[in-house]
């Protein structure tokens, strides 16, 4: 968490950018291990975004899923959080002698070595069994969750189909509404609880 007094962030800094990254887009946890440090753009005054790059030369094997581009918005929470983790691995950097670019990898290796090797999937995986040992989240919660998630919240407040396929990289919006067609469908049928109200508006008075 975020210590107002000393201004600085306590806990693992990587791995709470790591899972907003996650909750915030719903990239793949494999999309997310593939940006480079230049594919997160601040807004300066616009809307800051994520450039989702298909590549083949990614060193821990991270691949975006068919091969698909897209640009994801996102809010200012998250830019703040990934100029901090900026911050934070610069400065790692800079204590070790090594260099970034904007071509370097943007989830790295923080304490271990290879330090500010690209974060691998195992790597992650790992990290979220050791968090579900200790009751943190969900029984059984998966980097994926995530995403489910983001799109179940997209749906839920009334955003497009199309708009939330594009979000998530669908290749076509049936594909979207296969797997959360399910969701505005529950919301109906739970409306539709509220029956006797919208019977009794529909009495005609004498």
């Amino acid at each position: 968490m975020f210590d107002a007094v000393t201004a600085e962030w306590e806990g693992n800094l990587r791995d709470r950018f790591l899972f907003a990254l996650l909750a915030d887009t719903g990239m793949r946890l494999g999309e997310a291990l593939g940006l480079r440090i230049g594919d997160f753009v601040m807004g300066r005054g616009g809307t800051p975004f994520v450039e989702i790059v298909p590549r083949e030369d990614n060193t821990n094997g991270a691949r975006v899923k068919m091969m698909r581009p897209r640009r994801v918005y996102v809010g200012s929470d998250l830019e703040r959080l990934f100029a901090d983790y900026l911050t934070y691995i610069v400065c790692r950097a800079a204590e070790f002698g090594l260099t970034l670019t904007e071509d370097s990898p943007l989830l790295v290796n923080v304490m271990r070595p290879p330090l500010l090797a690209a974060l691998r999937e195992t790597t992650v995986r790992e990290k979220v069994s050791a968090l579900r040992r200790h009751g943190a989240g969900p029984p059984e919660w998966t980097p994926h969750w995530f995403r489910h998630t983001h799109a179940t919240a997209l749906l839920l407040a009334g955003t497009p189909d199309w708009v939330v396929s594009r979000r998530l990289g669908h290749a076509h919006v049936q594909t979207t509404l296969d797997l959360y067609g399910w969701v505005r469908e529950d919301e109906a049928l739970r409306a539709a609880a509220n029956w006797a109200a919208y019977a009794g508006a529909m009495q005609v008075r004498r």
